[in-house]
């Protein structure tokens, strides 16, 4: 009804306008009325739009977010320092145990084609962990990369005296079997004494609060950052499969899932205490020297841990060339970009193959 009203107004002004002009004598001239005048007149202000909430990061009642999976966990395990626990990986160890509650997995080269995984554990309950193996002395800086409890079963020399010169705490096989570590008697009858060893969360929390030990989480737990949405990575390259030839592994990547599945000898390397396969986020790959030790009668390597050198990073499907450095023994292995920049990761697990050479990537699915 405004609108309306205005235009009779305005009409009735014109008329009158004109007879004044004309003085009464010529028939009144219709004006041609500007319409879009009035509707721009009589349309009201679009209301400005508010901004968008900022989404609630803060983590559920009673979690926290892990510093080693950037997951959230429960508060008193994210307040909690981890255990670093030598897995061996030999073909008689398979099927391993717990493998699918640890946080991060590292593979390395032992003796011969042998590797075996040092796995760092947060928030975890397994009953069955294992079989626990011998550490080697780069075992025990990958261990103290994290601030971890080192849990082992036995050393070889120059492990014990890393183990000593980093004062690690440790919890050895050799000293608590038959107790915190049992032998699994299938496994020993059948696969010999060496991979019948195994320990269990409830008995490596309860052996570290009869120790003693300063269980609070170390400043050094944090050694990754953490994107906060799934992102996949700038200027990657397709890397749905990648081989690491030197630990006979293959990451197979699924799309539906987002994660890595491993195999080993050409099988699915699997978790028998939870009957899952093996998956992770992400894969890093850290290249470096690793040679036997000359004069050592078993055929020990050096790995070098401390140092610097490059690797690749695999998450969603697709690699990047990355970095690392560790200058010393007690400092965190740093992680970074080409740009020199600190590496982010997806959040969830990820694996650490230690090798000489380079992965091998794959840019389709296999048939």
């Amino acid at each position: 009804m405004k609108k309306y009203g205005l235009l009779v107004i305005y009409l009735l002004l014109i008329v009158a306008l004109t007879f004044v002009a004309c003085g009464g004598r010529e028939e009144p001239q219709m004006a041609e009325i500007d319409h879009d005048m009035f509707a721009e007149a009589d349309e009201p202000d679009e209301p400005e739009p508010e901004p968008e909430p900022e989404p609630d990061q803060s983590p559920p009642a009673g979690m926290a977010v892990s510093l080693l999976t950037g997951l959230y966990i429960d508060e008193q395990a994210a307040a909690r320092r981890p255990f670093a626990v030598v897995f061996n990986n030999e073909s008689r160890a398979m099927p391993q145990s717990g493998l699918m509650q640890a946080d991060v997995i590292y593979e390395v080269l032992a003796e011969g084609v042998t590797t075996r995984l040092v796995a760092i554990f947060q928030d975890f309950d397994a009953g069955m962990i294992g079989p626990v193996r011998s550490s080697r002395d780069y075992m025990a800086q990958i261990a103290n990369d994290h601030g971890a409890v080192f849990v082992h079963h036995g050393a070889s020399p120059t492990g014990y005296s890393r183990i000593t010169s980093l004062g690690l705490m440790a919890l050895d096989g050799m000293r608590y079997d038959g107790t915190v570590f049992w032998r699994d008697p299938d496994r020993r009858r059948d696969r010999g004494l060496e991979h019948s060893s195994y320990t269990a969360a409830p008995n490596l929390l309860e052996i570290a609060e009869t120790r003693g030990f300063n269980m609070d989480a170390p400043a050094n737990l944090g050694i990754f950052e953490f994107f906060d949405q799934p992102t996949e990575l700038a200027g990657a390259q397709p890397a749905v499969e990648l081989t690491i030839a030197a630990h006979s592994a293959i990451f197979r990547y699924n799309p539906e899932s987002e994660a890595y599945y491993k195999y080993i000898w050409g099988n699915p390397h699997m978790d028998d205490y939870v009957g899952e396969q093996v998956s992770v986020t992400n894969v890093l790959v850290q290249v470096t020297n690793i040679h036997v030790i000359a004069g050592d009668e078993a055929g020990r390597r050096n790995v070098a841990i401390i140092g610097s050198g490059h690797g690749y990073l695999a998450t969603l499907g697709g690699y990047t060339r990355v970095y690392w450095e560790k200058p010393d023994a007690t400092t965190p292995t740093r992680w970074m970009n080409e740009d020199g920049s600190t590496l982010q990761l997806n959040r969830g697990r990820t694996w650490i193959s230690i090798v000489n050479t380079s992965p091998i990537f794959e840019g389709a699915m296999s048939p």
